[in-house]
């Protein structure tokens, strides 16, 4: 009888517990909250964008109020400034697509023999780098010929040379391309004194066109930027600061509804193309959760009354891990189940996470 009276006694003092699997039985139409920090060595902040998608048809296309986005270099070291983008962009005008200037001789594609040479023999030098598949490229041609034409002899090379333009094929000249970051085409770039650094508020940037794409808005910006030919730098409002390092951390959140869905890391812009040959998308998960964190306390209290035990991934399986595209065209997919803990000790409130 003493016997069994210790047994049960034994029994009494153990912690025991029950698992059940229910279905969630949040609030309707409440948002959980994914909080993320990536970064990609090879996808520039300039065309880094966000889309999120689920399964009841809802999209939202480049995200842009809640993320972060940092310039790092290959060695996913911080290179520039973090900023938020506006995601107010103006889309470029072009003339229209049957417009075409007689008597034009078209200006032939730079390469990287004269390169150097072009940028060095005049104060200011505009580069269209372009690819001849690409649809903006085409669209821009015949107004970037024509301006070309009109600068060209409104500052004459025997008399006036403050100012050229020129163009750069990149399927044609892919190193010379990439050693100057480009991603996207068309871009346009302004160098002076051969090269396109410039340095504002001690920050080192590069300068990119990003007005309007007719001949008379092109003719317009080369007439403006003369004058500051050999003189201190001035910020003019259609140049924006281009990207000086090849890749960038895109850090925040996004409230989604509890449904299957997909969050879509990916270049994009309205007015350019991709070579997506080109394309990198490695990555480091630096950190990619659901819900919030739980403060030491808690989670030390989950882990305390967790029959399984927690492990140290618990709360984010993809922290630390790296991801690397071996070929070109060659992307990453992450499958993620997302399943609601709730402990409920017998005496004390409960606690939750994902």
């Amino acid at each position: 009888m003493g016997i069994l009276l210790v047994l049960e006694l034994a029994s009494f003092l153990q912690i025991q517990s029950s698992m059940q699997l229910v279905v969630d039985s949040s609030p309707q139409n409440e948002l959980l909250k994914v909080t993320f920090n990536i970064s990609f060595p090879a996808l520039s902040c300039e065309f880094a964008t966000l889309d999120v998608s689920d399964a009841l048809g809802k999209k939202r296309m480049n995200l842009t109020k809640t993320i972060r986005k940092t310039p790092v270099d290959l060695n996913l070291e911080s290179a520039g400034v973090t900023y938020v983008d506006s995601g107010t962009k103006q889309q470029p005008k072009y003339d229209d697509e049957d417009k075409w200037w007689d008597h034009l001789d078209l200006t032939h594609p730079i390469s990287h023999d004269d390169f150097q040479t072009t940028l060095a023999h005049y104060p200011i030098v505009v580069i269209n780098f372009y690819a001849p598949w690409c649809h903006w490229c085409q669209r821009l041609e015949p107004a970037w010929e024509a301006a070309t034409k009109e600068i060209h002899e409104k500052y004459p090379e025997a008399t006036d040379r403050r100012i050229r333009f020129a163009k750069i094929d990149c399927t044609a000249e892919a190193d010379l391309c990439r050693n100057n970051f480009i991603t996207a085409f068309p871009s346009i770039r302004v160098f002076r004194k051969a090269h396109d650094d410039i340095y504002l508020n001690g920050q080192h940037e590069h300068e990119a066109y990003t007005g309007d794409r007719t001949k008379d808005a092109l003719v317009a910006f080369a007439d403006s930027l003369a004058p500051s030919a050999g003189q201190p730098y001035l910020k003019h409002s259609n140049l924006s600061e281009a990207p000086k390092t090849s890749g960038c951390n895109l850090a925040g959140f996004v409230l989604v509804k509890k449904v299957p869905g997909t969050l879509h890391f990916t270049p994009r812009s309205e007015h350019h193309s991709f070579d997506h040959n080109w394309m990198n998308m490695s990555h480091a998960v630096n950190s990619f959760y659901f819900g919030a964190l739980p403060s030491p306390s808690k989670y030390h209290t989950l882990k305390k009354l967790h029959p399984l035990g927690l492990n140290s991934d618990w709360l984010d399986k993809l922290k630390g891990q790296k991801f690397f595209s071996t070929s070109p065209q060659h992307t990453h997919e992450h499958y993620t189940q997302v399943v609601r803990t709730t402990i409920q000790p017998l005496h004390g409130g409960k606690g939750s996470a994902y």
